[in-house]
């Protein structure tokens, strides 16, 4: 079960890394266009992105904070807690996607996963 728990984490984790190529160098192809912006104008898709943008520089922004935190107060951190935390921001990131986009995929590609693997490690403590 444990090795399981890390093969869907790195799964998930190579889905972010797709995210990323698409939204940072893959975003002008027509492929992507057609299938991201679909029949949105411009003007709705910046906004959704703008947005999606503030979701994400949030989780950065709670992460630093937590380590502050964890710094000051000599708290030891099990990796356990940091794979919740990001998977828990995973699945927040999923949900959000699959409400402003009026599009159930973010959710059934990043929501459900994550929720699975919070599901399983909370079964077991890896």
């Amino acid at each position: 079960m444990e090795i399981f728990i890390k093969i869907l984490i790195g799964i998930i984790s190579l889905i972010h890394i797709l995210f990323l190529i698409v939204q940072m160098f893959l975003w002008h192809t027509d492929f992507v266009q057609k299938r991201m912006v679909g029949n949105f104008n411009s003007q709705e898709i910046a906004a959704i992105l703008a947005r999606n943008q503030g979701l994400y520089n949030g989780f950065l922004a709670t992460g630093l904070i937590w380590g502050l935190f964890v710094s000051q107060t000599s708290i030891q951190v099990e990796p356990t807690g940091i794979l919740i935390f990001f998977l828990i921001c995973v699945a927040i990131a999923g949900i959000y996607g699959s409400i402003s986009l009026k599009r159930p995929t973010a959710f059934l590609m990043q929501s459900l996963p994550a929720i699975l693997a919070l599901v399983l490690l909370g079964l077991l403590k890896v």
